[in-house]
Order: C-alpha cells, then structure tokens, then sequence
C-alpha cells in the first residue's frame, strides 16, 4: 500500500512541482514539461482518476493487476480499489476491508503505519529533490508521451527511481512507473481523467454504523 500512496501522492504534490524545480532546476527539457504538467493541474480544484496498477517482481514470479479510482480535493480522498476502500476528510482517515466488513480509523498524520499519510508527508515526495531527466517522445499503447525519469537525491525512500509519461497533446499525466527498491515495479496507467467532478465534502467520509468490526485507533 505504501507504493500505491505514493501514487496518490503525485496528485497532491503536481502543482507544487514548479516551485520545488526552481530551486534546484536540472534538465531544461524535463523541467519544462513539469512546469507545464503542474500548470495543467493547477486550473483544477478536484480531480477524478480512474487507472489500473500493474505490480511485475520478475524474480519471485509476481505478475498482478487491478483497476481502481480515486477522487481527490483539496487535501481529502477518496481511493476504491478491489477488497479496500479508503477514505481521507484531511483529518480521518478510513481504511474499509469491504470483504471482511472491518474498518480501520486512523487521524491523519498522527500513526505510525508509514503505508498512511498526511498532506504534509505527501509533500516528501519533492521536499529533498529529484535529479530529472528527459528521456524522448514514447509510444505507449499508441499514446505519445514525452517520458521523464526522477531520482531521489538522498536516500530513504522505498523505491530508485520513478518514471512520468506525460500527454504530449494535452500535457496531462498518462502513466507513472515506480522502480522499488524491492525489486517490484509498479506501474500506474491512467484510464481516465476528469477535472473538478462535482463531489460534496461528505463524500470523502465514511458512515460506519452498519460496518461490522470498527476499529478506532485515533488517540
């Protein structure tokens, strides 16, 4: 699950991208199309993303896939996938086991299970800056892209590298590779983007009064 949050992270920290390049700008090409990647996600207030994730370990034989959405607006979520809900209003956080009808609450940013986050985390991603460079027009699934590859500059982050497939026609994320230091790769290919979908505030909370097993962990 911590890979998957970083997923859902870049949504959070895309519009902040130009102001962490400024500070330590590399490649002119790569930075260029992350300033207008961060543009393109500025003009929106929420955002509905509809992707399939691919987890690939060559060497211990994994090969899995699942489709999911997410909802995000300001700081609060909402991420669906096959078995898992999860639910964020920027302060609770819900976890939901739809098959064992168990849901987890947790505040924001104050547990110590580091697959969780809070916006202040989510900013992690670029608050010790990448090394980026640009790698050339692609074609995946016949869909051009400009390709670019991130580097942490230190260490402690869970994976080496990441890749940004980035619309060459639109300027809108297309597919996000992760490079874990695990050994699994996992890639995120976007279906489906649909800017400022018109959800309330009370859609990124959970009502668990007919949940089975809650179990409240917020102190």
């Amino acid at each position: 699950m911590r890979l998957l949050s970083l997923f859902i992270s870049v949504f959070f920290v895309l519009s902040n991208l130009a102001t962490a390049q400024e500070e330590n700008p590399k490649d002119p090409r790569a930075k260029s199309i992350l300033d207008r990647l961060s543009a393109e996600n500025k003009k929106n207030e929420a955002l509905y993303v509809k992707f399939a994730f691919h987890m690939v370990n060559k060497q211990d034989g994994i090969d899995e896939k699942q489709n999911g959405e997410l909802w995000i607006k300001g700081d609060k979520y909402k991420l669906v996938l096959p078995g898992i809900e999860r639910y964020s209003d920027g302060s609770t956080l819900w976890t939901f086991l739809t098959e064992d009808d168990e849901c987890q609450i947790t505040s924001v940013g104050n547990d110590e299970d580091e697959t969780s986050f809070s916006p202040s985390q989510m900013l992690n991603i670029y608050e010790h800056g990448f090394n980026y460079t640009y790698e050339g027009k692609k074609k995946p699934n016949g869909v051009e892209v400009d390709q670019i590859k991130l580097f942490p500059e230190k260490g402690g982050k869970p994976y080496h590298s990441i890749i940004l497939q980035v619309k060459s026609s639109s300027n809108q994320l297309y597919r996000l590779i992760v490079k874990g230091k695990d050994g699994n790769t996992y890639t995120y290919t976007l279906s489906e983007q649909s800017p400022n979908p018109e959800v309330s505030d009370a859609f990124f909370t959970l009502n668990t009064d007919d949940i089975g097993d809650v179990i409240d962990l917020r102190e």
